[in-house]
């Protein structure tokens, strides 16, 4: 994944399944093409997945003209393209619609199908479309696409619902339902302004994503610890899924002030995980999302005990295989996850970290340094609690079991909890992460032995919040992948993943030089090693080899696989090498790569 290339390569592949649509459309150019089209910009992933499936064109070599007028005939266009353009005679329904033109086909069919009318006589497929008329076409497609459009919004809490005509007022209340078509800003929904092109892109990448969402459901389960408390938890269920048949699970814990997604940002990779025939599972702590709890609630303790809660009705109302059950930690999410496993609370069979907040010493920074701290501490031992305003513009309660509790473990609690996981684990940090250290990160991946995936940029925000594109797609795809490797394929004898990659490109791995002994390896013997899917013969040795030879080098228990001039990840076509103006190295996962980068040894 370069940084200037993109995003659903996996994710989409795996939400959009060949059920999705009538018929499948070949690939077309990729939008990096397009010089009009910044990877910052909010309908990026819309205009990537829609141009590159080729159901909207540009409007020239290098142009898409996200801010230009959209026409009818743009929308039937589109539309038509998106339902594996069916076979259409074209017939002479509109005056105004001869034959030959882009759109012919595409305003019979969807006139022939409810999806658009013409007035008069007359299509005017030239004309301008506003945001209540693109409603009105998205409406109908959707039920084309046999989608449940029965539910509406109340569009009366926008300032300027009295002005939705009355022929589109169903379809903007449905498509404002499916957050399909947002309001602009929180007050107005503007039904008479022109819709863009770029705007159409948008709501018509949400139509399909909703199209593909697995089913969520929302459910409150009893807390066991607080009396008369009831937890919103979210399940994210298989598609097709079968009450009759047994399901791994993964539970994700949010950060510290989130809520059950992360505002969103755990949307693709719960959706992921669906697809792959995972049952994923959300809430939102004390005080956070839906609870109906104060932020003094937000304590470890609570929040250890809400998990806890939330597994244990999931193996007890849904076909959970026990054995198999993965956690995800997100910062604080990451230290409740620390602390479970130090605790011995559940059996997890695989764990991810994404900048887990495991140092004290490091969240004291983050509240300001040590002697912040002893004051906000003390300001909650004498008022019960103490408030604090978070970078992010938070403004949030402390309670003094908030400070009693993240006292509980010193710097040494990866190390409790390493010694009590036997599994495999992914660490995912941002090297540019303002608030949990990378080294934090760094070292939790270093006592568990965990495969490593680096982002670059977006800092602390990930997927969930970031924007660049190298990000989000490096988040997702390795979260789906971790745990489908883990949960789903759980690939036999020796196997594991790329912990790191070296400066020089050679590969150093999470299995171990007991683990390659145990299964009978030892130096001198020559080895086959697959990496990513792709096959190399080894050398197990204690040195480098000869010149252009593969080497697997055991040093104490690491192993790390190597040429004699390294540069094994441009090589094997896993990464590529990004040199930092003031000399250290950076190595990008390619588009091509499936990460964390699955790696398995035999005779």
């Amino acid at each position: 994944m370069k940084l200037t290339k993109k995003l659903f390569a996996l994710l989409l592949v795996l939400a959009l399944t060949v059920s999705l649509l009538p018929s499948a459309v070949a690939a077309g150019k990729s939008v990096t093409s397009l010089k009009d089209v910044s990877a910052s910009a909010y309908y990026y992933d819309s205009v990537a997945y829609l141009f590159t499936n080729r159901y909207m064109n540009g409007t020239g070599a290098d142009t898409f003209s996200p801010d230009a007028a959209l026409t009818r005939g743009m929308v039937v266009t589109v539309l038509y393209n998106m339902a594996g353009k069916p076979e259409t005679e074209y017939k002479d329904i509109f005056s105004d619609v001869p034959d030959g033109k882009y759109y012919s086909r595409a305003v019979v069919w969807a006139a022939a199908n409810g999806i658009a009318k013409g007035s008069d006589g007359a299509f005017a497929p030239d004309q301008n479309v506003t945001r209540e008329q693109l409603a009105s076409f998205l409406y109908p497609f959707a039920a084309f696409q046999k989608m449940d459009t029965s539910a509406k919004a109340d569009l009366s809490k926008y300032k300027d619902s009295g002005a939705v005509s009355s022929y589109a007022r169903d379809a903007l209340a449905w498509c404002v339902h499916a957050k399909i078509v947002n309001g602009v800003g929180a007050k107005t929904l503007q039904p008479k302004a022109g819709a863009t092109r770029a705007q159409f892109a948008a709501m018509a990448y949400r139509l399909v994503m909703r199209q593909s969402a697995p089913e969520t459901l929302d459910v409150t389960v009893t807390s066991t610890t607080r009396k008369d408390v009831k937890i919103p938890v979210y399940i994210t269920l298989p598609n097709r899924f079968d009450s009759t048949k047994s399901y791994p699970m993964v539970i994700l814990c949010h950060g510290h002030g989130g809520n059950h997604n992360e505002w969103g940002g755990f949307d693709k990779i719960t959706n992921g995980l669906a697809s792959q025939g995972i049952i994923a599972v959300t809430l939102d702590y004390p005080g956070c999302g839906a609870s109906t709890e104060k932020f003094t609630e937000n304590t470890l303790t609570n929040m250890k005990a809400d998990t806890l809660d939330a597994v244990n009705y999931m193996t007890d109302h849904y076909p959970v295989d026990k054995s198999r059950v993965g956690i995800f930690g997100y910062s604080m999410g990451g230290r409740i996850t620390l602390e479970l496993l130090a605790e011995k609370s559940y059996p997890f069979a695989a764990v991810e970290f994404v900048a887990p907040a495991a140092s004290t010493s490091d969240l004291k920074n983050l509240f300001g340094g040590n002697a912040n701290w002893d004051k906000l501490k003390a300001n909650a031992e004498k008022d019960g609690y103490a408030s604090f305003t978070t970078i992010y513009n938070q403004t949030q309660q402390l309670s003094k079991a908030w400070f009693t509790d993240l006292e509980k473990y010193t710097n040494s609690l990866a190390a409790e909890a390493a010694r009590n996981y036997a599994g495999r684990s992914l660490v995912i940090y941002a090297t540019n992460d303002e608030a949990v250290s990378p080294k934090v990160s760094a070292d939790v991946a270093a006592v568990f032995g965990s495969a490593v995936v680096n982002t670059y940029a977006d800092g602390h925000s990930y997927s969930f919040y970031g924007k660049t594109p190298y990000t989000v797609n490096t988040v997702n795809e390795s979260s789906v992948n971790f745990f489908k490797d883990e949960l789903v394929t759980k690939l036999a004898g020796l196997s594991g993943y790329v912990a790191s990659i070296e400066k020089d490109g050679s590969l150093r791995l999470t299995i171990t030089a007991s683990q390659l002994a145990d299964n009978g390896f030892n130096t001198g013997d020559t080895v086959k090693i697959t990496v990513d899917g792709t096959s190399y013969t080894a050398l197990v040795s204690d040195k480098v080899g000869a010149k252009g030879q593969n080497v697997l080098i055991v040093s104490g228990e690491t192993l790390t696989l190597t040429l004699s001039e390294g540069d094994f990840a441009t090589s094997g076509k896993l990464a590529e090498r990004i040199a930092q103006k003031d000399g250290t190295v950076q190595w990008h996962y390619l588009d091509t790569a499936n990460i964390p980068a699955v790696v398995t040894i035999a005779k």
